[in-house]
């Protein structure tokens, strides 16, 4: 618990650091920006403005770019941990626990302007579609396309289309799990937004260093 206490207090002094070293850059860059302005456009207040505004939007974008990028990766692992224990003491022992477990954090844990997914559901070779919701629609698309079968031919995270939903529209994509070289099956995550492929790199590093290892222990578990 002390050693988890540590690298907490080491990682959030790191990501005020970056956040006071950004703060002050963006508003350092600031004064050069509008000198300039008001040297192109002496005695013009609409282009400060304007230029004022674009500034402060993308200076914001780009603070919310570097949060989801510094924020991910410590707290990921973090927040999945009481799965893992859960597995490890036994609380969890088959698929439609930890699928259900899987597909609700999914949802909870990917909840950023980048990276937002909506609805998530897991399915193994040897279990039915899983999830902590129920989507029919997609259930259906899903069956109909015989996506268990054409996962085994994906290496990452593909974006499949799109599915319209009683609850909306979204961008439907594919997560495959490996567990090495053997295949175990795929999750589908529906995001509102598109993911570009600099954020799909994400949910392929979630599968390799959270996903894979624990389904593959609960298919063994349930051969035994």
């Amino acid at each position: 618990m002390s050693r988890h206490s540590t690298y907490s207090y080491i990682y959030n002094v790191q990501r005020m650091i970056l956040l006071i070293f950004y703060t002050t850059t963006a508003i350092a860059l600031s004064i050069p920006l509008l000198k300039l302005v008001t040297t192109i456009w002496p005695d013009h207040f609409y282009p400060l403005i304007i230029v004022l505004v674009i500034y402060i939007i993308l200076v914001v974008v780009v603070g919310s770019l570097i949060h989801v990028i510094s924020f991910i990766p410590f707290n990921l692992a973090a927040s999945f941990d009481p799965i893992k224990n859960d597995i490890a003491s036994g609380q969890i022992v088959n698929m439609d626990q930890l699928g259900e477990r899987i597909t609700s954090f999914t949802v909870d844990f990917f909840n950023f302007s980048f990276l937002d997914i909506a609805h998530a559901f897991i399915q193994t070779g040897d279990s039915k579609l899983i999830s902590h919701e129920e989507i029919p629609q997609l259930e259906k698309v899903l069956e109909e396309y015989e996506m268990l079968d054409k996962s085994k031919q994906l290496e990452e995270v593909m974006r499949a289309g799109e599915i319209s939903t009683p609850q909306g529209r979204y961008h439907l994509y594919i997560l495959p799990i490996w567990f090495g070289g053997h295949w175990l099956g795929y999750m589908a995550l529906l995001s509102e937004n598109r993911i570009n492929r600099f954020f799909q790199r994400f949910l392929s590093e979630y599968e390799n260093n959270f996903l894979d290892d624990q389904v593959m222990h609960i298919v063994h578990h349930m051969k035994r």
